[in-house]
Protein backbone atom coordinates (compact mmCIF):
# COMPACT_ATOMS: atom_id res chain seq x y z
CA UNK A 1 0.00 0.00 0.00
CA UNK A 2 1.35 3.41 -1.01
CA UNK A 3 0.74 6.08 1.62
CA UNK A 4 0.68 9.39 -0.26
CA UNK A 5 0.31 13.09 0.43
CA UNK A 6 -0.77 14.81 -2.79
CA UNK A 7 0.39 18.43 -2.86
CA UNK A 8 -1.57 20.06 -5.64
CA UNK A 9 -2.97 23.17 -7.34
CA UNK A 10 -6.07 21.90 -9.21
CA UNK A 11 -5.84 22.51 -12.27
CA UNK A 12 -7.30 20.25 -14.96
CA UNK A 13 -4.49 17.71 -15.05
CA UNK A 14 -4.25 17.86 -11.24
CA UNK A 15 -7.91 16.79 -11.12
CA UNK A 16 -7.14 13.87 -13.40
CA UNK A 17 -4.23 12.87 -11.16
CA UNK A 18 -6.46 13.05 -8.08
CA UNK A 19 -9.02 10.76 -9.69
CA UNK A 20 -6.27 8.24 -10.46
CA UNK A 21 -5.17 8.31 -6.82
CA UNK A 22 -8.76 7.83 -5.63
CA UNK A 23 -9.36 4.98 -8.07
CA UNK A 24 -6.17 3.06 -7.28
CA UNK A 25 -6.68 0.32 -4.68
CA UNK A 26 -2.98 0.41 -3.76
CA UNK A 27 -3.13 4.08 -2.68
CA UNK A 28 -3.87 5.29 0.82
CA UNK A 29 -4.31 9.03 0.32
CA UNK A 30 -3.25 10.49 3.67
CA UNK A 31 -4.05 14.09 2.81
CA UNK A 32 -4.39 16.62 0.03
CA UNK A 33 -2.43 19.81 0.54
CA UNK A 34 -3.12 22.78 -1.68
CA UNK A 35 -0.94 25.57 -3.03
CA UNK A 36 -1.26 28.56 -5.33
CA UNK A 37 -0.23 27.75 -8.87
CA UNK A 38 -2.62 27.12 -11.71
CA UNK A 39 -5.00 29.41 -9.82
CA UNK A 40 -4.90 31.08 -6.39
CA UNK A 41 -4.89 28.80 -3.35
CA UNK A 42 -8.45 29.86 -2.44
CA UNK A 43 -9.61 28.26 -5.69
CA UNK A 44 -7.25 25.27 -5.59
CA UNK A 45 -8.53 24.46 -2.10
CA UNK A 46 -12.16 24.81 -3.15
CA UNK A 47 -11.47 22.65 -6.20
CA UNK A 48 -9.85 19.90 -4.13
CA UNK A 49 -12.83 19.83 -1.77
CA UNK A 50 -15.35 19.84 -4.62
CA UNK A 51 -13.54 17.06 -6.49
CA UNK A 52 -13.48 14.87 -3.38
CA UNK A 53 -17.21 15.41 -2.88
CA UNK A 54 -17.89 14.57 -6.51
CA UNK A 55 -15.91 11.35 -6.12
CA UNK A 56 -17.63 10.48 -2.84
CA UNK A 57 -14.40 10.61 -0.81
CA UNK A 58 -15.08 13.11 1.94
CA UNK A 59 -12.95 11.02 4.32
CA UNK A 60 -9.70 12.53 3.01
CA UNK A 61 -8.44 15.66 4.80
CA UNK A 62 -7.63 18.77 2.78
CA UNK A 63 -5.19 21.35 4.15
CA UNK A 64 -4.87 24.82 2.64
CA UNK A 65 -1.29 25.85 1.96
CA UNK A 66 0.75 28.76 0.69
CA UNK A 67 -0.85 31.60 -1.22
CA UNK A 68 2.33 32.95 -2.85
CA UNK A 69 5.85 31.89 -3.84
CA UNK A 70 8.78 32.27 -1.46
CA UNK A 71 10.46 35.16 -3.30
CA UNK A 72 9.19 35.92 -6.78
CA UNK A 73 5.92 37.59 -7.68
CA UNK A 74 2.93 35.25 -8.00
CA UNK A 75 2.05 33.76 -11.38
CA UNK A 76 -1.01 31.71 -12.33
CA UNK A 77 -2.04 29.64 -15.35
CA UNK A 78 -5.73 30.46 -15.54
CA UNK A 79 -5.24 31.18 -19.23
CA UNK A 80 -4.71 27.42 -19.58
CA UNK A 81 -7.07 25.98 -16.96
CA UNK A 82 -9.89 28.53 -16.98
CA UNK A 83 -10.66 31.21 -14.42
CA UNK A 84 -11.73 28.64 -11.82
CA UNK A 85 -8.97 26.14 -12.61
CA UNK A 86 -11.33 23.39 -13.77
CA UNK A 87 -12.01 24.47 -17.32
CA UNK A 88 -14.76 26.81 -16.08
CA UNK A 89 -16.92 23.81 -15.20
CA UNK A 90 -18.98 24.88 -12.19
CA UNK A 91 -19.15 22.24 -9.48
CA UNK A 92 -21.52 22.64 -6.50
CA UNK A 93 -20.19 24.59 -3.54
CA UNK A 94 -18.50 21.94 -1.37
CA UNK A 95 -19.86 21.20 2.08
CA UNK A 96 -16.54 19.65 3.06
CA UNK A 97 -14.21 22.12 4.77
CA UNK A 98 -10.41 22.18 4.98
CA UNK A 99 -8.79 21.13 8.23
CA UNK A 100 -7.84 23.89 10.64
CA UNK A 101 -4.08 23.49 10.16
CA UNK A 102 -1.75 24.80 7.49
CA UNK A 103 -0.61 22.39 4.79
CA UNK A 104 3.02 22.70 5.92
CA UNK A 105 2.12 21.53 9.42
CA UNK A 106 0.07 18.62 8.06
CA UNK A 107 2.95 17.47 5.86
CA UNK A 108 5.40 17.55 8.77
CA UNK A 109 3.00 15.80 11.14
CA UNK A 110 2.14 12.99 8.71
CA UNK A 111 5.76 12.28 7.78
CA UNK A 112 7.02 12.36 11.37
CA UNK A 113 4.23 10.06 12.57
CA UNK A 114 4.83 7.43 9.86
CA UNK A 115 8.57 7.44 9.38
CA UNK A 116 9.72 5.84 6.16
CA UNK A 117 6.17 5.29 4.89
CA UNK A 118 4.93 8.57 3.36
CA UNK A 119 5.56 9.49 -0.26
CA UNK A 120 5.19 13.18 -1.07
CA UNK A 121 3.75 13.77 -4.55
CA UNK A 122 3.92 17.50 -5.35
CA UNK A 123 2.26 18.21 -8.69
CA UNK A 124 2.18 21.98 -8.35
CA UNK A 125 4.71 24.64 -7.31
CA UNK A 126 6.94 23.39 -4.48
CA UNK A 127 6.27 26.13 -1.92
CA UNK A 128 4.62 23.92 0.73
CA UNK A 129 7.26 21.21 0.39
CA UNK A 130 10.15 23.67 0.70
CA UNK A 131 8.71 25.32 3.80
CA UNK A 132 8.01 21.94 5.40
CA UNK A 133 11.60 20.74 5.05
CA UNK A 134 12.93 24.12 6.19
CA UNK A 135 10.74 24.07 9.31
CA UNK A 136 11.46 20.41 10.11
CA UNK A 137 14.63 19.21 8.31
CA UNK A 138 14.25 15.70 9.72
CA UNK A 139 11.44 14.94 7.28
CA UNK A 140 14.16 14.58 4.63
CA UNK A 141 15.34 11.51 6.53
CA UNK A 142 11.90 10.11 7.28
CA UNK A 143 10.02 10.53 4.00
CA UNK A 144 9.88 7.46 1.79
CA UNK A 145 10.51 9.54 -1.35
CA UNK A 146 9.47 12.72 -3.13
CA UNK A 147 8.04 12.32 -6.64
CA UNK A 148 7.83 15.68 -8.37
CA UNK A 149 6.02 16.82 -11.50
CA UNK A 150 8.24 19.61 -12.68
CA UNK A 151 11.10 20.69 -14.87
CA UNK A 152 12.26 20.34 -18.44
CA UNK A 153 15.72 18.82 -18.83
CA UNK A 154 16.34 18.08 -22.52
CA UNK A 155 13.27 19.80 -23.96
CA UNK A 156 11.95 23.39 -23.94
CA UNK A 157 9.81 24.74 -21.15
CA UNK A 158 6.07 25.28 -21.40
CA UNK A 159 5.76 28.72 -19.79
CA UNK A 160 8.99 30.21 -21.15
CA UNK A 161 11.44 28.72 -23.67
CA UNK A 162 13.56 27.64 -20.70
CA UNK A 163 11.18 26.84 -17.84
CA UNK A 164 8.37 24.48 -16.92
CA UNK A 165 5.46 26.12 -15.06
CA UNK A 166 5.67 24.42 -11.64
CA UNK A 167 9.35 25.26 -11.26
CA UNK A 168 8.99 28.74 -12.77
CA UNK A 169 6.13 29.57 -10.37
CA UNK A 170 8.45 29.12 -7.37
CA UNK A 171 12.05 28.45 -8.43
CA UNK A 172 13.47 29.23 -4.99
CA UNK A 173 11.25 26.58 -3.43
CA UNK A 174 12.33 24.12 -6.12
CA UNK A 175 15.97 24.86 -5.33
CA UNK A 176 15.39 24.11 -1.64
CA UNK A 177 13.59 20.86 -2.42
CA UNK A 178 16.26 19.63 -4.84
CA UNK A 179 18.98 20.22 -2.25
CA UNK A 180 17.20 18.85 0.83
CA UNK A 181 18.96 15.49 0.68
CA UNK A 182 15.93 13.22 0.33
CA UNK A 183 15.24 10.66 -2.42
CA UNK A 184 13.70 12.43 -5.42
CA UNK A 185 12.22 11.22 -8.66
CA UNK A 186 11.35 13.93 -11.15
CA UNK A 187 8.70 13.53 -13.84
CA UNK A 188 9.48 16.25 -16.36
CA UNK A 189 8.20 17.63 -19.64
CA UNK A 190 10.68 15.27 -21.31
CA UNK A 191 8.12 12.50 -20.77
CA UNK A 192 4.83 14.21 -19.92
CA UNK A 193 4.64 15.91 -23.31
CA UNK A 194 4.73 12.44 -24.88
CA UNK A 195 1.92 11.09 -22.68
CA UNK A 196 -0.99 12.35 -24.75
CA UNK A 197 -4.64 11.52 -24.14
CA UNK A 198 -6.66 11.67 -27.36
CA UNK A 199 -10.20 13.04 -27.58
CA UNK A 200 -11.61 9.71 -28.77
CA UNK A 201 -10.12 8.00 -25.72
CA UNK A 202 -11.75 10.55 -23.43
CA UNK A 203 -15.08 10.07 -25.20
CA UNK A 204 -14.86 6.32 -24.83
CA UNK A 205 -14.04 6.58 -21.12
CA UNK A 206 -16.87 9.07 -20.52
CA UNK A 207 -19.42 6.90 -22.32
CA UNK A 208 -20.15 5.14 -19.03
CA UNK A 209 -22.10 8.22 -17.95
CA UNK A 210 -20.44 8.76 -14.56
CA UNK A 211 -20.10 12.25 -13.11
CA UNK A 212 -16.33 11.91 -12.74
CA UNK A 213 -15.60 10.79 -16.30
CA UNK A 214 -18.11 13.34 -17.58
CA UNK A 215 -16.21 16.08 -15.76
CA UNK A 216 -12.94 14.84 -17.25
CA UNK A 217 -14.42 15.12 -20.73
CA UNK A 218 -15.78 18.63 -20.08
CA UNK A 219 -12.45 19.88 -18.75
CA UNK A 220 -10.40 18.42 -21.58
CA UNK A 221 -12.88 19.72 -24.16
CA UNK A 222 -12.47 23.19 -22.66
CA UNK A 223 -8.67 22.94 -22.79
CA UNK A 224 -8.59 21.74 -26.40
CA UNK A 225 -11.21 24.25 -27.57
CA UNK A 226 -9.48 27.26 -25.98
CA UNK A 227 -5.80 27.06 -25.14
CA UNK A 228 -5.26 24.04 -27.39
CA UNK A 229 -6.80 25.70 -30.42
CA UNK A 230 -4.61 28.78 -29.95
CA UNK A 231 -1.46 26.64 -29.77
CA UNK A 232 -2.36 24.04 -32.38
CA UNK A 233 -2.66 21.33 -29.70
CA UNK A 234 -4.98 18.44 -30.52
CA UNK A 235 -4.40 16.08 -27.56
CA UNK A 236 -4.13 16.51 -23.79
CA UNK A 237 -0.70 16.13 -22.15
CA UNK A 238 -1.11 14.10 -18.96
CA UNK A 239 1.54 15.91 -16.89
CA UNK A 240 0.25 15.33 -13.36
CA UNK A 241 -1.44 11.95 -13.92
CA UNK A 242 1.87 10.58 -15.21
CA UNK A 243 3.57 11.76 -12.02
CA UNK A 244 1.02 9.87 -9.91
CA UNK A 245 1.42 6.83 -12.16
CA UNK A 246 5.19 7.02 -11.61
CA UNK A 247 4.56 6.29 -7.93
CA UNK A 248 2.29 3.33 -8.65
CA UNK A 249 3.94 1.93 -11.80
CA UNK A 250 7.54 3.22 -11.87
CA UNK A 251 8.37 0.68 -14.58
CA UNK A 252 6.34 2.75 -17.05
CA UNK A 253 9.14 5.32 -17.00
CA UNK A 254 12.83 5.02 -17.83
CA UNK A 255 14.93 6.69 -15.12
CA UNK A 256 18.46 8.05 -15.17
CA UNK A 257 20.53 9.50 -12.33
CA UNK A 258 21.30 13.19 -12.68
CA UNK A 259 22.39 16.26 -10.79
CA UNK A 260 19.60 18.81 -11.29
CA UNK A 261 19.64 22.46 -10.28
CA UNK A 262 17.44 25.50 -10.90
CA UNK A 263 18.33 28.86 -12.41
CA UNK A 264 17.48 31.61 -9.91
CA UNK A 265 19.16 34.68 -11.36
CA UNK A 266 18.71 34.59 -15.13
CA UNK A 267 16.67 37.41 -16.60
CA UNK A 268 15.46 35.18 -19.44
CA UNK A 269 16.01 31.76 -17.85
CA UNK A 270 14.44 32.04 -14.39
CA UNK A 271 13.18 28.61 -13.34
CA UNK A 272 15.16 26.65 -15.90
CA UNK A 273 16.11 23.19 -14.67
CA UNK A 274 19.64 22.18 -15.69
CA UNK A 275 20.65 18.52 -15.55
CA UNK A 276 24.10 16.96 -15.53
CA UNK A 277 23.75 13.33 -16.57
CA UNK A 278 27.41 12.53 -17.16
CA UNK A 279 29.42 11.18 -14.25
CA UNK A 280 33.03 12.10 -15.02
CA UNK A 281 36.03 10.60 -13.27
CA UNK A 282 38.53 13.42 -13.85
CA UNK A 283 36.91 16.78 -13.23
CA UNK A 284 37.80 20.15 -11.82
CA UNK A 285 37.35 19.81 -8.01
CA UNK A 286 35.35 23.04 -7.99
CA UNK A 287 32.75 21.35 -10.21
CA UNK A 288 32.61 18.09 -8.28
CA UNK A 289 29.15 18.86 -6.88
CA UNK A 290 27.73 18.86 -10.41
CA UNK A 291 28.38 15.14 -10.65
CA UNK A 292 26.70 14.00 -7.46
CA UNK A 293 23.24 12.84 -8.47
CA UNK A 294 20.35 14.26 -6.48
CA UNK A 295 17.51 13.09 -8.74
CA UNK A 296 16.27 10.07 -10.61
CA UNK A 297 15.16 11.86 -13.77
CA UNK A 298 12.57 10.63 -16.26
CA UNK A 299 14.08 10.13 -19.71
CA UNK A 300 11.56 7.80 -21.40
CA UNK A 301 7.97 6.61 -21.02
CA UNK A 302 5.77 3.72 -22.15
CA UNK A 303 2.96 5.93 -23.44
CA UNK A 304 0.57 3.16 -24.44
CA UNK A 305 1.08 1.34 -21.15
CA UNK A 306 0.46 4.49 -19.14
CA UNK A 307 -2.65 5.62 -21.04
CA UNK A 308 -4.13 2.11 -20.78
CA UNK A 309 -3.35 2.00 -17.05
CA UNK A 310 -4.97 5.39 -16.48
CA UNK A 311 -8.13 4.77 -18.47
CA UNK A 312 -8.75 1.28 -17.11
CA UNK A 313 -8.11 2.27 -13.49
CA UNK A 314 -10.35 5.34 -13.52
CA UNK A 315 -13.14 3.79 -15.56
CA UNK A 316 -13.25 0.67 -13.36
CA UNK A 317 -14.01 2.69 -10.23
CA UNK A 318 -15.88 5.70 -11.61
CA UNK A 319 -18.45 3.91 -13.72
Amino acid sequence: MQRIILDTDPGIDDALALFLALASPEVQLEAITTVSGNVHVDLTTRNALALLELAGRTDIPVARGCDRPLVRRPVVADYVHGSNGLGNVELPEPQLRPVGRHAVDVIIEKVMEARGEITLVPIGPLTNIALAVREEPRIAQYVREVVIMGGALRVPGNVTPAAEFNIYADPHAAHMVLHAGWPIRSVTLDVTTQALLQSWQVDRMASNGSQVTGLIRQMIDYYLDTFGQLRGITAFAMHDPLCLAAVLRPELITWKSAYVDVELAGTLTLGETVAYFEQLEDIDPSLEHLHRSNVQASVGVDVEGFITFYLETVKQVFS
